[in-house]
């Protein structure tokens, strides 16, 4: 029997409340784990993590539930969530430590008091600690780098159920692969300290829009991206979506911060006003209102499926009519269907690719196919969709986003992590030498092939 002082909630199969509790974020995504165990502080996450251990379960670790792919959550499997974990301070020395539920929403409301921008995600649910394992790409990323750039110091409970510190000066090798590794492979991160930026009392929300597109608008919308994020301004990170939706057709938008006034905002961004249709706006205000703005986008929960590779050279124009032939025909069911760009490039193009374990620094953008539903019984035909397009986009692109796994990603430990693919096994053995946190695409001390779908 498990012991009931374990955690202060252990959420079992016949519990009232575990039809709620085992949801993520992705409604596409529904596991049944043998239990989920919320943990309010280290030791208690410890205590969970030896449970585990002696029980011979894998365990997975939750903390925002936006795993594209689930992997925070499994059928059968042992959840250990961090959600409770929402401890924030921030010391005189300018370093902010943050517990291992802190979503981005909670720390950006945490800062606005101090004026502090952070280079974390724009989603306000995300949680941060897991999009910094990631990498963490934002809309301040070619001003101030990845999440993870800024991170210097992780406290975590190892397979054994130690609480390590690991930083540059104690386990700087846990510390490197914590930054860009993938969350869960190690253990349970419960805080992560960061170096913060310095203050800024304004940004401009940059935002652009395009209605009701043809094939050429997007062809040139492309072509645009393609130029603008190899030599554009850096203080701008914008995300896009060249989009069919089945409410409003096909269409594009390009967001993000500027970090600077309207009148500069607009001449960093001219290129793409040039093109015929453009419909934009420049507001003026504070980093928490300019997260607030993104915020006010999101659902609360979506039904999808996604994929994120990265760029390094430029398409040529029949590429890139193929690639937005793609989403030309959406699946049946499906509500929208996009390629989603992301702009790299900046102060994340100035770490060494193995100078943390996140690789395609050098990539100038992350592009991304998806496909969004409601409705369950569409859910094979949208994968299906899926499944013949992802192939194509492969073929251009080098590597892929660990915070956007596909599930059906060949080679996956090359395609998340690139030459730093072997230090990571090293390091896996170190800390998890008997593979306690696994799940379908984790590190894998032995390097074989990864589990197969739940």
């Amino acid at each position: 029997m498990m012991n009931t002082d374990l955690c202060s909630r252990i959420i079992l199969p016949y519990c009232p409340s575990y039809e709620s509790a085992r949801q993520i974020f992705n409604r596409s995504i529904q596991k049944c784990p043998s239990s989920i165990i919320y943990c309010r502080n280290d030791d208690e996450a410890a205590r969970a993590v030896c449970y585990g251990a002696r029980q011979k379960q894998e365990i997975r670790v939750r903390s925002g539930g936006h795993n594209y792919e689930g992997y925070c959550i499994g059928n059968g499997k042992m959840t250990v969530d961090t959600s409770p974990l929402k401890g924030i301070q921030l010391d005189s020395t300018g370093t902010l430590k943050i517990g291992g539920g802190v979503s981005n929403r909670e720390l950006y409301h945490f800062l606005k008091q101090y004026g502090y921008p952070f280079p974390s995600g724009t989603c306000p649910t995300v949680n941060a600690v897991g999009l910094t394992q990631g990498g963490g790409w934002g809309h301040s990323s070619r001003m101030y780098g990845l999440a993870c750039d800024s991170l210097v110091e992780a406290e975590l409970i190892d397979a054994s159920g130690r609480l390590i510190t690991a930083s540059e000066a104690s386990h700087p090798d846990l510390f490197w692969a914590l930054r860009g590794g993938g969350g869960g492979n190690f253990g349970v991160v419960t805080s992560l300290s960061y170096r913060l930026t310095p203050v800024v009392s304004h940004v401009t929300y940059v935002d652009i829009e395009y209605s009701r597109i043809d094939d050429l608008t997007a062809l040139q919308f492309f072509q645009t991206w393609q130029a603008w994020t190899t030599g554009g301004e850096i203080r701008f990170t914008p995300n896009s979506r060249i989009f069919n939706s089945a409410r409003d057709g096909m269409g594009i938008f390009l967001r993000g911060f500027f970090y600077g006034t309207p009148d500069e905002a607009e001449a960093a961004v001219q290129p793409f006003l040039d093109i015929y249709g453009a419909e934009v706006s420049f507001r003026y205000v504070t980093f928490w209102e300019a997260t607030e703005i993104d915020a006010s986008i999101y659902p609360a929960s979506e039904t999808f499926q996604f994929a994120g590779r990265f760029a390094y050279a430029d398409f040529s124009d029949s590429q890139i009519i193929s690639l937005l032939s793609l989403i030309k025909t959406r699946a049946r069911g499906a509500s929208y269907a996009s390629v989603a760009l992301y702009a790299m490039g900046g102060k994340v193009r100035a770490v060494n690719p193995c100078e943390t374990a996140f690789y395609y620094r050098n990539s100038d953008f992350i592009i991304g196919i998806e496909t969004v539903w409601e409705d369950c019984f569409f859910e094979a035909e949208n994968q299906a969709w899926m499944a013949a397009r992802f192939p194509y986009l492969h073929s251009l692109t080098t590597g892929s986003y660990i915070n956007f796994p596909y599930l059906y990603t060949d080679h996956y430990m090359d395609a998340y992590y690139g030459e730093n693919k072997e230090r990571l096994v090293e390091i896996k053995k170190r800390y998890d030498p008997c593979n306690l946190f696994r799940f379908p695409q984790s590190i894998r001390a032995d390097q074989l092939p990864g589990l197969l779908p739940e």
